[in-house]
């Protein structure tokens, strides 16, 4: 979806509706691109360039990346330009902090109302996410992956919660897209099945700590980060 151009801006290939909001549009193409690091901390960003390659005025392309800017994703610098924003690891705690405290609560309530329909559900999510791996679809699976979380609160009820989560990911996934590899994946797997296993067997302490391991693996990133990529973070 998208690369650089042959002058170190951003390219995005991208075809628009002109039937939606056209800055909404350019948001959400950027931001994903950001957030799947197709786009690394560190890349300039041109409204010249994006303003040619949408076809559109420089209003919705401002308006865009402001909003990335608003949401930490984008350094807007006054004569220098637009930069995707190095990866701030005090962002990437706090926002794992919202988002295991939230959904452990969502945990606790769903594990007091546990059902085969709910178990046979999450499995599919689970099978569906192994199909992934199969066919090398990373997209995919991360898309996946934030579908079982998001059983979670469809299954306590409280959609709602699931929108705070989803906004504390943001930060939570780039880190992720930019630090996992292949190996991890099936180990996901793995950690989802522990999480349904301890529900099926009416365990909730047992599901409790089967998502407080997977979610925390994230310090094992941290950890793991190479020398070379440190340049992309800060504190």
């Amino acid at each position: 979806m998208a690369l650089t151009d042959g002058e170190g801006l951003v390219s995005v290939a991208f075809a628009l509706d002109r039937r939606q909001p056209v800055s909404e549009q350019v948001y959400e193409v950027l931001r994903q691109a950001i957030i799947r690091v197709q786009l690394p901390p560190g890349t300039p960003i041109s409204e010249n360039s994006l303003c040619r390659q949408f076809k559109v005025s420089r209003t919705p392309v401002r308006a865009a990346i402001l909003r990335l800017s608003e949401e930490g994703l984008v350094d807007v610098y006054p004569q220098q330009g637009s930069f995707v924003s190095a990866i701030k690891l005090s962002d990437v705690r706090d926002s794992h902090f919202v988002r295991r405290s939230l959904e452990l609560a969502l945990l606790r309530e769903v594990a007091g109302r546990w059902t085969p329909a709910m178990s046979r559900e999450m499995r599919d999510v689970i099978a569906t996410q192994a199909d992934d791996i199969r066919r090398g679809d990373v997209d995919a699976f991360h898309r996946d992956d934030e579908r079982f979380h998001q059983l979670l609160a469809v299954y306590a009820e409280r959609a709602g919660v699931w929108g705070t989560i989803l906004a504390a990911k943001t930060r939570l996934t780039r880190f992720i897209r930019f630090s996992g590899n292949a190996k991890r994946l099936p180990v996901v797997i793995t950690e989802h099945e522990a999480i349904v296993d301890a529900l099926d067997r009416g365990d909730a302490d047992a599901a409790d700590d089967a998502l407080t391991l997977h979610l925390d693996r994230i310090f094992v990133l941290f950890e793991q980060r190479p020398e070379r990529d440190r340049a992309y973070f800060t504190n």
